[in-house]
């Protein structure tokens, strides 16, 4: 009778260990993923035309990336501009990571983005 009660908590023991090393190494799996993630985020918004689209949804693998841009800056709003053929905006991006739909991170950064300016005529030389 001793031997099936230690045998049993024993079992249960060992149990309880598996448990928790399968949850850590899903932990360290999202913690492992999420630098790459990260890089190719930025890599992907970069070429993003913020002008016309401010938000959006990138697929990594298993992750997943809903993005937001807002402008915090923009030259033609500036009272002075170094570049008037040019728009340059500097946009704030939140992001919200997400894998296999459930939320794993958030995340903001910034990014500089320019444009010609359609409302710019230049001068002929005379």
């Amino acid at each position: 009778m001793v031997a099936l009660v230690v045998l049993a908590l024993v079992f249960s023991a060992v149990w309880g260990w598996f448990g928790s090393a399968v949850s850590a190494t899903d932990k360290i799996q999202r913690a492992m993923g999420l630098p790459e993630v990260f890089v190719q985020f930025t890599q992907h918004i970069e070429l993003e035309d913020l002008q016309q689209q401010r938000s959006g949804t990138y697929q990594i693998g298993d992750y997943s990336v809903a993005w937001q841009a807002t402008v915090a800056r923009q030259s033609d709003q500036e009272p002075i501009r170094r570049q008037p053929a040019w728009i340059v905006a500097l946009f704030d991006v939140s992001a919200s990571i997400s894998r296999n739909g459930a939320p794993v991170s958030e995340f903001s950064t910034q990014v500089i983005k320019q444009w010609r300016d359609p409302n710019y005529f230049e001068m002929p030389d005379f």
